[in-house]
């Protein structure tokens, strides 16, 4: 078979040629004394000491331990990699022969890496020292059969590996269907897994599809974890084979799972044990049970989530258990929690705004659905992960009559209080008042800033464009709340939803606005004038309705409009919404659904 190369001239990286990484430049399993540099090889330089002439093609006087791939190129392996010396693999842009670090959205261009054979993609084989395998913006897919290996479907871990941005799918063990994480060894170290803003779906294991553990030593942060299998019904998908030897009170908290979101796996989710701590996480519609428990020690905490619809029972609490569970959205098998913060039972019918309760797929509306809480998993335009967002219904006369906006705690000085993550799965910030943050994966975002949309027509053209990524996580008002919310429309017209209102700034009106439910916009020139339209949009949504004095979000709008013979056809989007005059007034009195409303 012929070589698949890779051309690629120098590394350039923000102006700065980074000649001293080493260049994967094929994309073939190969061994051999030529001009290029397999994955293989490169590895395998580093594990030798990267000596200055370089070994098969790779590297060179003053090569760094970094690998480069090339985005959206696929690496194939036949047989596992041994991983000997500390290294990281990454993947990167190459344009006009150079590489380059141009702002992108991360995950959505990575390299890929695929096993051929039966085997798993890496091993780390720390000895005496601690091996740190660092791995960015790489889809990982394993060998897509029965079993790839006993242990660990993609990767064998004995080191610390941190994994961001990747997807890892189609693998299968027997322990650790995507990585299999070994416990102590040498003179007092311990293998780690970190997993951060990932993908990790559609792995297979008897025990521990998505970690098996030797020990609770692991994160697992701002990440999607779906449609992964265990089989073994007394194991689960992360899963803990054994704890540390200090099970005191003064045990750290070394397991943990975070800011995520867990949903269609089959078998039991997580073993909670001594050790471990899960907060804001979004747990719904498993197969089988979310959590088994059992930390008799007291230091395991279970905090802040969302725990629905899993199994037929969403918990399973062993005798003897002391984890603290604080301030979660669930149902009765999981228990009331602590009495500082209790967690608060959910016992509606549907779930999900889908048209049948499905847990994937287009959100519905306000009008199609007035009591779901959570839109399905859907991920957005542009972006890596998904998510479900939480929904602001109409019949809420404060924030914080739903079940997930607004539900955090008041920290307790005198009692053990679990505090929200800092950053929600998207990266969002959370507010530093812990009393006003939400339940679960997602922080709910206010529309409050941005600048201007439009479009730029040809005469006779129709300008279409959507204000939807201005709304924040909210929803439009339909147009039937609009009398109730904001009174009568003082055009005598109906309203639209939204309960639209077209202000002119700049020029007198030159045409017809149309919006729907969704925030599609449709505008139509009233003739074939030469010039702008410059005007606001002015919509009402889900969150800010409850400023009862400045309710109305401002987009600010330009149309433009020239002959044929004057201009290209385009259609030119800029960014933003904006709040307009009296921004600052408006987000302030917005803050209600954070501050002044939380009673």
């Amino acid at each position: 078979m012929l070589k698949k190369s890779i051309g690629i001239a120098l590394l350039c990286i923000a102006g700065q040629a980074y000649s001293a990484d080493i260049i994967v430049t094929t994309t073939e399993d190969i061994e051999k004394d030529d001009k290029e540099c397999s994955l293989r090889e490169a590895i395998e330089y580093v594990n030798r000491g990267l000596a200055k002439a370089g070994f098969m093609g790779c590297g060179g006087e003053n090569s760094s331990s970094t690998i480069i791939l090339k985005e959206k190129n696929t690496y194939v392996l036949n047989k596992h990699i041994a991983i000997k010396k500390s290294l990281t693999i990454r993947a990167l842009a190459e344009v006009d022969g150079e590489f380059s670090t141009e702002e992108k959205a991360l995950g959505l261009h990575n390299a890929h890496i695929q096993m051929k054979g039966t085997d798993n993609l890496f091993r780390v084989n720390s000895t005496d020292t601690l091996i740190q395998l660092n791995l960015k913006e790489l889809d990982l897919e394993g060998c897509g059969k029965a079993s790839c290996t006993e242990q660990g479907g993609l990767i064998y871990n004995k080191g610390q590996l941190i994994l961001e941005h990747s997807r890892l799918f189609n693998a299968a063990a027997n322990l650790g269907g995507a990585i299999y994480n070994a416990g102590k060894f040498g003179q007092n170290l311990t293998s780690r897994v970190e997993i951060k803003n990932s993908l990790i779906e559609n792995n297979k294991a008897q025990r521990g599809a998505i970690l098996y553990s030797e020990l609770p030593a692991f994160l697992i942060s701002q990440s999607v974890l779906k449609n992964n299998q265990t089989l073994d019904n007394s194991a689960t998908n992360i899963f803990s084979a054994g704890q540390f030897a200090n099970t005191s009170k003064e045990q750290s908290i070394s397991g943990e799972v975070l800011s995520s979101t867990i949903l269609k796996n089959k078998g039991i989710l997580i073993n909670v044990m001594d050790g471990m701590g899960l907060n804001n996480l979004t747990m719904v519609d498993n197969e089988d049970t979310a959590l088994r428990i059992h930390a008799p020690n007291g230091r395991a905490y279970v905090a802040n989530s969302i725990i629905l619809r899993n199994g037929t029972q969403d918990c399973q609490i062993i005798t003897g258990d002391k984890t603290l569970s604080q301030n979660n959205l669930l149902t009765t098998s999981c228990g009331a929690g602590d009495t500082i913060a209790p967690n608060q039972f959910w016992n509606n019918t549907q779930l999900f705004a889908e048209s049948s309760d499905k847990s994937e797929g287009m959100c519905q509306t306000l009008n199609e659905n007035s009591t779901a809480i959570l839109c399905p998993y859907s991920v957005p335009k542009g972006q890596f992960l998904g998510y479900m967002r939480p929904r602001i219904l109409l019949n809420y006369i404060l924030v914080n009559e739903s079940p997930i906006v607004n539900r955090g705690t008041a920290l307790n000085l005198a009692n053990p209080t679990v505090a929200c993550e800092a950053a929600d799965q998207r990266g969002i910030n959370r507010l530093m008042d812990n009393l006003f943050c939400d339940r679960g994966a997602i922080e709910i975002t206010i529309p409050t800033s941005g600048s201007l949309v439009g479009q730029d027509l040809l005469k006779g053209e129709i300008a279409k464009f959507s204000i939807e990524p201005y709304l924040g996580d909210s929803d439009l008002i339909p147009k039937q709340y609009c009398n109730a919310i904001v009174g009568q429309n003082p055009d005598d017209q109906s309203w639209q939803d939204g309960c639209l209102k077209v202000v002119q700034t700049k020029t007198a009106s030159k045409g017809k606005t149309v919006i729907d439910i969704h925030g599609n916009v449709v505008y139509t020139p009233n003739s074939t004038w030469h010039g702008a339209d410059i005007f606001e949009l002015q919509v009402v949504t889900s969150s800010t309705r409850f400023n009862k004095t400045k309710p109305y979000l401002t987009i600010t709008t330009q149309v433009v409009q020239a002959p044929k013979n004057e201009m290209e056809d385009k259609a030119v989007k800029t960014s933003g919404g904006s709040w307009g005059g009296g921004g600052l007034l408006i987000l302030l009195g917005l803050m209600g659904l954070r501050r002044k409303l939380k009673d």
